[in-house]
Parts: C-alpha cells; structure tokens; sequence
C-alpha cells in the first residue's frame, strides 16, 4: 500500500509538471525551486522506503574523515623466504681462522717470561752454552762417577758450556744460588733435574774456571723409556722467586 501511494504521488508530480499551462511555453524553474522540489521528493521515497530505517541522513564533512581514517590498511606482504636474509653464523672455537698461529705457538702462565740461560743464572761474565742433548740408561762420568735410570726410565742428559772469556780466572757457585730446573720434554712430559754428586753436575757446580777457559757441565733428567724420539725441549729455571724459560 505504501508502495502504490508513493508511486501515485511521483506520477502526479510528474504531470503537474509536464501538463501545467498547456498551450504555453515550459516553466523554467529557478535552482532554488529545483532544490526544494528534490528534497520533497527525497523525503517522500525515503519516508515510505521499508529498507531505510532512519529516513535521510545528512553526511558531514567531520564523518568522512573519521571513515577515511578506519579505513583498514592491509599489512605489507613478507618477501620470499629465498630472499630473506640469512643471519651469520659465527665460527666456533677452534674453527678454520682461528688462532692462525697454529698448534705450535707456545703460551705461558702468567708470571713468566721466555729468557736466555744467561739471563736465567745470571753468572756475570761467565756465559753458559747449550750443546745438545742425548738419551741412555746409565750415565758415566768416570769409572768413580756413574749414574743409573730407574726400571722402566731412562736419562735425557742436557749438555751445558760455562766458559770464562774474560783474563782473570774465576770461581762459579750456582750450588749457593739454589737455582732449580724442570725440563718439559715434547710439551706434555714435565720431570725435574736430578741431584747427583757428579763434579760436572751444573745445579751444584763448585768450581774455578781459569781465564779463556771452558768447563762441560750436564743436567740429567730422569724420563719414560717409551719416548723414543725427543722433538722439542723447553728448560724451566727457577731462582730467586722467578721462573724462566728457555727454549732448547
């Protein structure tokens, strides 16, 4: 019913409009005429139009911007797992690159220093040489001077010059100087000196050495009897309340 009155009165305006002063020419209405008529009609559809409940709403300029700023912004897509970057991964301890020195490069305890044998005993003008090593199981200075290796050990003997360069003869103590040796044998085999009545024994060597002379002194190590190949030596020299060590 609601429908046929609105359409009935849509068709009457429209006839009012096309049929009035027949004969004469058209009315031209003015814009303010043509406003009030679109808003009569405006309130009329929307009067009987079931689906618009709340009859005509008028938009203000405050509602647009608040419906354009809620508008939803879509989240911006995530590139292609292959072109996503990939974190680095640090290199482990002991990895490739690191310590480049390599396995033979030597650190000591804190405390110690790397030093000569002179600088460790410190004889004044009196220098001390290294001449080598060797290995056995007894070791003889004479027919009255012998020393043997324990069952299953057997003797490093390290060979030690003291010469005198200067022109005066002088008299060598190191026995007062209490100095005490441990040698490290291929870097993990640690034993200390032995003390011997030997006269050439150098940790208690009592003797003048005349002026441009030399004097042989040894230090015997008692070491495994399975080391079979001796690589590297390292002296440590303990005097005075410091350790030194040397490098054989």
């Amino acid at each position: 019913m609601k429908s046929s009155k609105m359409k009935m009165t849509v068709i009457l305006l429209a006839a009012a409009f096309l049929f009035a002063g027949c004969g004469d020419a058209l009315y031209v209405m003015t814009p303010e005429e043509e406003t009030a008529i679109v808003s009569y009609a405006s309130q009329l559809v929307a009067k009987y139009n079931t689906y618009q409940r709340e009859g005509e709403i008028n938009i203000s300029q405050e509602m647009l911007e608040s419906a354009e700023q809620e508008t939803e912004v879509l989240p911006q897509e995530e590139p292609p797992k292959e072109q996503q970057e990939t974190p680095i991964q640090e290199e482990p301890p002991g990895a490739p690159g690191e310590n480049e020195a390599g396995s033979d490069s030597q650190v000591l305890p804190e405390g110690e220093s790397f030093s000569t044998i002179n600088e460790a005993l410190d004889l004044g003008v009196v220098q001390v040489e290294y001449k080598g090593s060797s290995t056995c199981t007894t070791y003889e200075k004479s027919d009255i001077y012998a020393v043997d290796a324990a069952s299953g050990k057997q003797l490093l003997v390290l060979n030690m010059k003291l010469t005198n360069p200067s022109n005066q003869n002088l008299h060598v103590d190191i026995l007062a100087m209490t100095p005490t040796f441990r040698a490290v044998v291929n870097g993990t085999e640690s034993v200390p000196a032995q003390t011997t009545i030997l006269p050439n024994d150098l940790s208690t060597y009592q003797s003048d050495i005349l002026a441009g002379e030399s004097g042989d002194t040894v230090l015997l190590f008692e070491i495994s009897e399975e080391i079979q190949e001796i690589s590297n030596i390292q002296l440590k020299i303990q005097m005075a309340g410091k350790e030194h060590t040397v490098n054989l």
